[in-house]
């Protein structure tokens, strides 16, 4: 769930981004997992899912290498796009069910939010194919 104020706007990476409303000093915990907002599949639910809902699921979720099933934001989580160079790192809390996403350096208001999905992504992670953004 994120925990900063945001909004989801037509993105000079890709498609739509999520950009920053407000300032997000470094160290600040932008999303963390919240199982009210999080849904969480495993292979063999998403496998089970209509054509449409897996095409859903491979386009907006990510395949948690922390807990081996695919993770569905429900908020504008699932906007956030790859950067080589991103803004927030996933961070391993050990009292935390997943990883969080946390500010890397200031992040100022109307700036776009990023992850490097290689980060958190078990199937990004072992794409050979590179990004093509910054």
């Amino acid at each position: 769930m994120l925990l900063v104020k945001t909004s989801v706007k037509p993105s000079k990476i890709h498609g739509l981004g999520l950009f920053a409303d407000e300032k997000i000093p470094k160290g600040t915990v932008v999303w963390e997992f919240d199982p009210k907002f999080d849904l969480v599949f495993s292979e063999k639910e998403v496998g089970k899912m209509s054509e449409i809902e897996q095409n859903l699921i491979h386009k907006f979720a990510y395949f948690s290498k922390r807990l081996r099933k695919y993770v569905y934001c429900a908020d504008g989580t699932r906007f956030m796009n790859h950067s080589n160079t991103p803004n927030t790192d996933s961070v391993n809390f050990s009292n935390k069910q997943e990883n969080c996403d946390v500010a890397n350096k200031d992040i100022e208001a109307g700036e776009e939010i990023t992850v490097n999905y290689r980060d958190i992504d078990a199937y990004d992670e072992k794409s050979k194919e590179p990004y093509l953004n910054g």
